[in-house]
């Protein structure tokens, strides 16, 4: 379920220039002095003046370039893929310094006793200007913002409103990431054509929202089968992943090559990252909510 939530607020006196974190970490603050902020529950927002709404809003500053016109519409795409799967699907947006992380779901779990593991989709892309900022908003008036950035001299000024979903109540951590092993991209590919065609061979004719979400649950949750991968025997990869990899748009059909998996800390929910050339796939084991 989605909640949303209005900023309270006064007003006062994926392209060349796409960042993947460092295989082993996502990205780090930066120390800096932000200008005017709001608080949600417990984080800092920074907020600035919008002329178009006559409001101060979040916003992030994109580079006045050419890389920074196609990082913009990287991330149209990227959210537009999102919506592929839920159009009304929630983005979660971390700046830490001048890195920003975009996340988003393709699966979760439905209820607290719900064992699906959690799949987020994560791009990262650079900033012009430092900022921390961590909230969740709508896609569609996320993109709606997008297709004006250019009017606002790159300047995104970010949807007043946000949702609260409940895959983005646990964050992953941000470093101490060990290498597991690698895995070929045909894997990958395999997998998801063969979850894709045994999604459709389980469905019945005109299936129902409910009959729907709980095929593609069951089909998604499970996990891949690597042979000759012993080291994965303990720490299975669901096809979810490597449907999360096609989906949104992480392993360009003209990548070969393998790629690297890695898992969290221990204590830190069970965490597994696989690195893409065009993003990360993180996945959470399935234990339930995650707030």
């Amino acid at each position: 379920m989605i909640y949303r939530r209005k900023y309270a607020s006064e007003r006062q006196n994926m392209t060349d220039d796409l960042h993947t974190p460092d295989a082993a970490s996502l990205p780090e603050p930066e120390p800096q002095e932000p200008p005017r902020s709001a608080t949600t529950n417990t984080r800092r927002i920074d907020l600035k003046y919008n002329p178009h709404e006559g409001i101060d809003e979040p916003y992030l500053i994109f580079p006045n370039n050419q890389q920074g016109i196609a990082a913009a519409a990287d991330l149209s795409t990227y959210i537009s893929r999102a919506r592929s799967l839920d159009t009304q699907a929630a983005i979660r947006l971390t700046a830490r310094g001048s890195v920003l992380a975009v996340f988003a779901c393709s699966l979760a779990p439905e209820t607290m006793l719900d064992n699906t593991p959690t799949i987020l989709g994560m791009r990262a892309l650079n900033l012009a200007k430092p900022s921390t900022l961590d909230i969740v908003v709508d896609s569609a008036a996320l993109l709606e913002r997008l297709a004006r950035i250019k009017e606002s001299e790159m300047v995104l000024y970010l949807p007043p409103v946000t949702v609260h979903t409940e895959w983005a109540g646990k964050a992953a951590p941000l470093q101490g990431w060990e290498k597991l092993g690698t895995i070929d991209a045909d894997e990958f590919r395999r997998a998801s054509r063969e979850g894709l065609a045994a999604v459709e061979k389980a469905l019945p004719e005109n299936p129902g929202a409910a009959v729907l979400t709980t095929v593609r649950t069951r089909i998604w949750s499970s996990p891949m089968v690597l042979e000759h991968l012993p080291e994965f025997d303990r720490t299975p990869i669901p096809t979810g992943a490597a449907f999360a990899l096609q989906v949104f748009g992480f392993l360009p059909e003209t990548f070969t090559g393998e790629l690297a998996i890695y898992a969290a800390p221990t204590g830190s929910d069970g965490w597994v990252r696989i690195a893409a050339p065009g993003g990360h796939v993180l996945v959470r084991s399935g234990s339930g909510a995650l707030a």
